[in-house]
């Protein structure tokens, strides 16, 4: 693992980020070491270094979210579709209920790896990444149980929602399949994050770009034979194909630096505490969004068919729109937590590049929203009512965008400095005592119908925002990085 050479060495993704302990000893010295003081190394890094590092590396982590975006959701409704429309309705209200009650929790949980793999690495505790890893990978195993009993016996919950008894034996066969799938998903969510904290983005692009013509593959093969089993065994089948690749590679490419391989069983079951202070405030912060934009698509059909159309299209666009952000978000928190670990003053001149990058993401999600909302409308349709409701309605929704992306870097930055308490407070609050009462009062008591839905989650919205950004603002850098010690 390489080291920073010089001042002003330009990061890479094979670069150490910050520190490394043979040379540390120049900047901080024993008797200061043993008073255990916090002495920050002195900036090495540059604007366009850091700018650097944060495209560079976003751009396969922006490819891995869309194809796994691809993987969990579009292909199985394609393919389910061709079965008929009711096979399409019940492959989406198992996507989504699966959604919500396995890979929202699997991503939330392990966004403390965010965190504590990142500052591991920055800290140069090599092992010790590998061991944070593992402990989370059991701890997810273990979640995934309750989760697998409940998803074999679906039908308790889905009952409420289907009236349908055929819909509804499709949904509970649909979900029967993927407690097979569930470790496959912890353990490719996990060695995922376990990559990028060692500042290794691409390396789960590599593995996922097979996996998409897999899948493709597998539903083409199932479909006829397994009726509704086919997208939902194509989905499990590759996800074991992903999470095995992503194996391979860290044992027999790279990564494996940071395995550690002497761990026993007491090493796995002991200093869960911290992954649970992290991990439940990351569940909360991805759930509560989640559930806001459920809860906002489903206000709408109570305004008729085309307002209900409108949405679906906008909401789908909107979904586009927050990868981009996503992925510089997730390169951040690395990078964040890196300068963390490492007691860098690195972190001055990270931040401010994050946050410019946020100011400009929201200008441009806002802009072409704004730009291209008639020719966007178009592609979904030629109803002249429809496109002019869509574009209607594409006016708050870039306002939403414009709000969202600051929201969605700043959260990520939380992440990075170990606040996911914040950050999950604070998107409670807004969602569900600021949002949805907005969403009710401005939608149905003002006869804004979905436009009032997404004003009202925009008032939600521009309160989170503000309010992380007031947050990371005045961040006490010196009280997290002295905090970080203990972590690690």
């Amino acid at each position: 693992m390489s080291t920073i050479k010089s001042k002003n060495a330009l990061t890479t993704e094979r670069t150490q980020l910050l520190r490394d302990d043979s040379t540390s000893s120049n900047y901080i010295g024993e008797n200061e070491r043993e008073a255990n003081q916090t002495v920050l190394l002195p900036i090495d890094t540059t604007y366009s270094g850091e700018l650097r590092y944060i495209i560079k590396n976003s751009l396969p982590v922006l490819v891995t979210f869309v194809f796994q975006y691809l993987i969990q959701t579009m292909i199985p409704i394609y393919f389910a579709s061709k079965l008929g429309s009711k096979h399409l309705s019940a492959a989406s209200l198992s996507i989504t209920t699966l959604y919500v009650s396995g890979p929202v929790i699997f991503n939330g949980f392990s966004t403390s790896l965010d965190t504590l793999c990142s500052t591991a690495y920055g800290a140069g505790h090599y092992k010790k990444v590998g061991l944070y890893c593992q402990r989370c990978i059991t701890i997810l195993l273990i979640i995934s149980i309750p989760l697998s009993i409940f998803w074999a016996n679906s039908r308790i919950l889905l009952k409420h929602f289907a009236d349908d008894e055929e819909l509804l034996e499709l949904c509970v066969s649909y979900l029967q399949i993927v407690p097979i799938g569930a470790p496959a998903i912890v353990i490719f969510e996990c060695g995922k994050r376990f990559l990028q904290s060692q500042n290794k983005f691409s390396a789960p692009t590599r593995v996922i770009v097979f996996a998409v013509p897999l899948t493709l593959l597998l539903n083409v093969i199932f479909l006829d034979k397994l009726d509704i089993f086919g997208p939902v065994t194509a989905f499990v089948i590759t996800y074991w194909c992903m999470a095995l690749s992503l194996g391979v590679y860290i044992f027999k490419v790279d990564g494996y630096q940071c395995w550690d391989f002497d761990t026993d069983l007491p090493d796995l079951f002991t200093g869960w505490s911290q992954f649970f202070q992290l991990g439940i405030p990351g569940v909360l912060m991805i759930l509560s969004e989640a559930l806001a934009f459920q809860i906002l698509t489903l206000l709408s059909t109570r305004f008729g068919e085309t307002q209900l159309a409108a949405q679906s299209v906008v909401s789908t666009l909107a979904s586009l729109a927050f990868q981009i952000p996503f992925s510089i978000g997730i390169c951040s928190s690395t990078r964040i937590a890196n300068i963390i670990g490492a007691r860098s003053e690195n972190y001055k001149i990270t931040i401010r590049v994050v946050l410019g990058l946020a100011c400009f993401l929201s200008f441009f999600n806002f802009t072409w929203m704004l730009l291209f909302r008639y020719p966007l409308a178009r592609l979904f349709s030629d109803d002249t009512d429809l496109v002019n409701t869509i574009c209607y309605l594409f006016t708050v929704v870039g306002f939403n965008q414009f709000l969202d992306c600051i929201n969605i870097i700043c959260a990520a930055v939380l992440r990075g400095q170990g606040r996911q308490k914040i950050g999950s407070g604070l998107s409670l609050i807004s969602y569900y005592v600021i949002a949805t009462p907005c969403e009710f009062y401005m939608g149905f008591h003002m006869g804004l119908e979905v436009f009032g839905l997404w004003l009202g989650l925009a008032v939600g919205v521009t309160f989170l925002s503000v309010a992380e950004l007031i947050c990371v603002i005045y961040s006490d850098w010196e009280g997290i990085i002295e905090k970080s010690k203990s972590m690690i």
